[in-house]
């Protein structure tokens, strides 16, 4: 006999549940870790800083200004390139996406949970911290690939410290993580597509113009 559908409903609330107890369960296995106050004011800074991606930029800028006191300009073309993508895949998160799914934040539900600092506004699913930092982290590996490591590690400790502060399930950050790399490759394949564009464009005109100059040439 075909399951009825209260019962495939069931299961499918039944395996809700222990996602959401595994969930917990991550999230107390970090947010209880020890508090030292030194810390908790280490991972508030750190997390201020990357919020929005604004930590990549502010990196990105310092490494410009050396490198055109040398006569360089990698990093600012760099910094023209992942700016408007790490902003578009920061926002897409923190409106479309949080106000999709609208779930509350775990130290409004779990009594066991430490918030440190200030409470968030907006809602806890995907992280936005998370996206643009695994945003970032994927953005700036395609320029400067031999730092791809340290840059994920960066992303990775964002991720953590969120969960540490009491402001995000595992879940939250996870899917932050892969939100904010997915949509980080949709939007820069819609800029290169521009550019590319417009490159073609360019050519067209060029070949247009040298096309004209050779009959006006010719007819000379």
């Amino acid at each position: 006999m075909p399951t009825s559908k209260p019962n495939r409903w069931r299961r499918w609330q039944d395996r809700l549940t222990t996602f959401q107890k595994v969930d917990n369960w991550l999230f107390a296995k970090i947010n209880n870790l020890p508090h030292p106050v030194y810390f908790d004011n280490f991972m508030k800074l750190f997390a201020e800083i990357m919020n929005r991606g604004d930590g990549w930029l502010f990196g990105l800028l310092l490494t410009s200004y050396f490198d055109e006191a040398q006569g360089h300009t990698h990093s600012t073309r760099t910094i023209r390139r992942v700016a408007p993508v790490l902003w578009l895949a920061s926002a897409t998160v923190e409106f479309p996406l949080k106000s999709l799914f609208r779930r509350k934040r775990p130290y409004t539900q779990l009594a066991q949970a430490v918030l440190v600092g200030a409470p968030p506004q907006r809602h806890s699913f995907p992280s936005g911290h998370a996206a643009s930092a695994f945003a970032g982290a994927w953005l700036l590996s395609k320029h400067y690939p031999r730092w791809r490591p340290a840059f994920y590690l960066v992303a990775l400790l964002v991720a953590f410290c969120r969960v540490y502060l009491g402001v995000h399930y595992v879940s939250d950050v996870v899917a932050g993580s892969l939100s904010g790399v997915g949509l980080a490759a949709f939007y820069q394949n819609l800029f290169d597509k521009r550019s590319e564009r417009r490159r073609l464009s360019r050519i067209r005109r060029a070949a247009k113009i040298k096309h004209g100059e050779t009959e006006i040439a010719a007819h000379h």
